[in-house]
C-alpha cells in the first residue's frame, strides 16, 4: 500500500529542446524542431509517477511567466503540486540537437535566486501531507547553501520518511553523511562525485559500494541502454534494459527515480524499484525531444526488463 510520493524541485526549469542538422557558432543557426516542456528532476518524477496510476505531489520554487507556464503543464496532465511563488524568471534550459553529428548540448541558465529562509515554507507544506517517501531532485536554486539536500534528509528522516536524493556535484556530497535512503547518480554524475572515470559493470559495483560507504544506505548508478547497477543493505543487482529505438535521453533518469520512488513507497526491494524504474526510463528514450514515458510503454517493457543478482550477471 502506496502513500503520496512527494518531490521537491529548488530550481525547476522550462526545457525547450531544438532540432537542426548541425548547430555553426557565430552564425545563423535555423532549427526544423521546437519543443517547450517542464523539467526538473523531481518535478519530471512526479509526472512519471502520476502517469504510472500513483499519487504524488510536487513542491518546490517557480517564478514569473516561465513558472507559470510549468503550473499550467502540471495542471494539464493532472499532476498535483503546490509551489511556492518567488521573484524573478524559472530558469530556461536549451537542449540543442544536431541531426548529422547525433550530438546534443544543453545550455542550463542558474535561475532564480531563493533566500535559505524561504525554506521555512516548503517544509510547513511537507508536513501538511501524508508521506512517507520524499524525492529530493535537481540542482540546488542560487542562494541556497551546499547542505540544503543534507539537513532535509535529517530533517525528514527525524519523521520517518526516507529520502531519495538524485542530484549531483556538491549538492549530492552535502546529501550522504545524511544517510539517505537512495541515491541515484548516472555514470558522469557518480564519476563526477568520486573523482574517477567508471566504466562497466564492475567499475559501476565498485563505485556503488563506495558511495553506500560515503553514507547512502543504498545507490543506483543509471548507465543509459547498458540498464543499471543497483546495490543495497541486502544485496547488489544489475538491470537489464530492453532494446528500444532512442529518441532521446531526457528525463530517463528522472523516470527512473520514478519506478525506485514507487517500489520504496510500497515496500519493494532495490531489485523490484530497478525493474520498475529501467522500464520507465527506457520508456522515455523512446519518446521525442523532452517527453517522458506513456503508460502503454511501460507496461509493454516492464516484462521485458531483466534484473539479476550482481554476481551472476558479472559471469
Amino acid at each position: 500500500m502506496s502513500d503520496t510520493i512527494v518531490t521537491v524541485t529548488l530550481n525547476p526549469a522550462v526545457d525547450e529542446g531544438v532540432a537542426l542538422e548541425s548547430f555553426v557558432l557565430g552564425d545563423v543557426n535555423r532549427c526544423f524542431l521546437s519543443n517547450l516542456d517542464a523539467g526538473g528532476k523531481g518535478l519530471n518524477a512526479s509526472r512519471v509517477i502520476r502517469r504510472l496510476g500513483r499519487e504524488t505531489l510536487a513542491l518546490g520554487f517557480l517564478g514569473g511567466v516561465t513558472g507559470a507556464m510549468i503550473r499550467a503543464r502540471l495542471d494539464e496532465e493532472g499532476v498535483p503540486h503546490a509551489f511556492d511563488e518567488v521573484e524573478g524568471l524559472t530558469r530556461l534550459n536549451v537542449m540543442i540537437y544536431e541531426s548529422a553529428a547525433r550530438r546534443r548540448s544543453r545550455i542550463y541558465l542558474p535561475g532564480p535566486r531563493v533566500d535559505p529562509a524561504r525554506l521555512v515554507e516548503l517544509k510547513a507544506r511537507l508536513e501538511s501531507v501524508a508521506r512517507r517517501v520524499v524525492v529530493l531532485g535537481g540542482s540546488l536554486a542560487p542562494g541556497l547553501p551546499e547542505s540544503t539536500y543534507g539537513e532535509l534528509v535529517v530533517w525528514l528522516k527525524a519523521k520517518n520518511v526516507r529520502c531519495v536524493v538524485d542530484s549531483s556535484g556538491a549538492a549530492l556530497a552535502g546529501a550522504l553523511a545524511a544517510r539517505p535512503a537512495l541515491i541515484k547518480p548516472d555514470v558522469e554524475e557518480a564519476g563526477e562525485l568520486l573523482g574517477r572515470t567508471i566504466a562497466g559493470d564492475d567499475d559501476a559495483l565498485c563505485a556503488a559500494r563506495e558511495l553506500q560507504r560515503l553514507g547512502a544506505e543504498s545507490v543506483v548508478i543509471s548507465q543509459g541502454a547498458a540498464g543499471a547497477i543497483g546495490v543495497g543493505p541486502h544485496g547488489a543487482w544489475k538491470a537489464h534494459a530492453p532494446s528500444v529505438l532512442p529518441q532521446s535521453t531526457v528525463g530517463s533518469g528522472d523516470s527512473m527515480v520514478a519506478g525506485l520512488a514507487i517500489a520504496l513507497s510500497e515496500g519493494g526491494d532495490l531489485g523490484e524499484g530497478l525493474r520498475l524504474g529501467t522500464a520507465a526510463g527506457a520508456g522515455t528514450a523512446m519518446t521525442p525531444a523532452a517527453h517522458l514515458c506513456r503508460r502503454e510503454d511501460f507496461d509493454a517493457l516492464l516484462p521485458r526488463v531483466r534484473v539479476e543478482p550482481l554476481r551472476a550477471a558479472l559471469r
